[in-house]
């Protein structure tokens, strides 16, 4: 019997929209049945904001909403300014990104929107399924980016949460310097974690300020709007602001094995691997991977987001700074200031080659690092 649909998308924000873009964009949904669920349904909002580092243009260039070719790291004994060229560190707001997407989807033959909540997945041999709105829906192929529940407490892979608040700011007098963005801002009491801000100036009077911290004890919305009011006061003004929004939200920083595949059930997003474990980016090796995915499909060999060599460099530096080996302000400030810029952001994008990667070791303290990877080699 023939399935429901030939391709079910479960999600509809980033991972979702990105990978039915890149099928449309590869000529893949020409002809296809396809299944969009979303529980919120149709999403519109300024609800995420991404920021990435590539080389040249992307995908989604044209709804870049600021780039800048120079940052800055601080901690509380040194800084560095860093030229990115070739690189350039990009922002893209989620309703522009929604409003594009959407229009391009909304303009295939073929698509179904339901607003609802999907459970219950299951695979057979050729088709896979789930219940939604009390009925067994099926499909050829299923990608769901729904969130895989995981317990750090019950994973041997090293785990930190990067759980983080953003306040975008309008000060009445000119603070910021539009052209340098500051990548991360150590100045602040680590509390035995790994704590930064990094301040994205879209004008010199408008600025996204934002509070990351590697850990796995969350602090209180208030707790966190404190350190933010906190900092603005000390390094960047005195004066008036306004705060225009907000956001929040938490990203799995780990090297746990989170399953790709099952049947007919193929993980993205963020339940699928996306975020680079290191450091929590994952935008765009999302969309290096879906965009694969698409070029691909529907023969889907591999769908691995970050290369297996990289794991293993994660799951090393994740180790250190969850057993406090090295302190988190001291090892990243130390990258960039001891290594060219280009090729730290080559490697934590996943694209750099085994001779830049031996180069940046040489930079770091090689007796911590290589210890710790010894040992998470052996954890196997």
């Amino acid at each position: 019997m023939r399935s429901d649909y030939d391709i079910a998308v479960i999600g509809g924000g980033l991972a979702g929209l990105s990978l039915l873009y890149h099928l449309e964009r590869a000529g893949k949904l020409a002809g296809q049945r396809v299944l969009l669920v979303d529980a919120e349904g149709s999403k519109s909002a300024h609800d995420r904001t991404w920021s990435f580092w590539e080389r040249g243009a992307g995908p989604f260039e044209e709804l870049v909403y600021k780039r800048w070719q120079r940052v800055s790291l601080h901690n509380f004994e040194q800084h560095c300014t860093c030229d990115l060229r070739p690189y350039a560190y990009k922002v893209i707001l989620s309703d522009a990104f929604y409003a594009h997407v959407n229009a391009v989807l909304d303009r295939v033959g073929g698509v179904t929107r339901v607003q609802g909540k999907a459970s219950e997945l299951q695979s057979a041999s050729d088709r896979a399924s789930f219940m939604l709105e009390g009925r067994r829906v099926t499909a050829d192929r299923v990608f769901s980016s729904l969130p895989y529940p995981l317990d750090y407490r019950k994973v041997r892979q090293p785990y930190l949460d990067q759980h983080f608040r953003g306040w975008f700011v309008e000060t009445e007098e000119d603070v910021f310097d539009p052209e340098q963005a500051s990548l991360m801002d150590f100045r602040t009491p680590q509390k035995g974690e790994t704590r930064f801000f990094y301040v994205l100036p879209f004008t010199m009077r408008r600025a996204m300020v934002e509070i990351a911290i590697f850990s796995n004890d969350h602090l209180t919305t208030a707790g966190y709007d404190e350190l933010i009011s906190e900092y603005i006061h000390t390094y960047w003004t005195r004066g008036a602001y306004r705060v225009y929004h907000t956001e929040g939200g938490n990203i799995p920083m780990t090297t746990y094995d989170y399953p790709r595949q099952r049947g007919c059930i193929h993980y993205i997003g963020l339940g699928g691997g996306a975020a680079r474990p290191s450091t929590g980016y994952t935008f765009y090796g999302l969309q290096r991977q879906l965009t694969r995915i698409a070029a691909d499909y529907p023969n889907l060999n591999s769908t691995q987001v970050w290369p297996e060599k990289h794991r293993m460099y994660d799951a090393t530096l994740l180790r250190i700074l969850e057993q406090h080996k090295l302190a988190g302000d001291e090892v990243f400030v130390n990258l960039f200031r001891n290594n060219p810029p280009a090729r730290v952001l080559a490697f934590l994008n996943g694209e750099s080659s085994l001779w830049e990667e031996l180069r940046l070791m040489g930079t770091t303290p090689i007796g911590v690092f290589g210890r710790t990877f010894v040992a998470e080699a052996l954890r196997g």
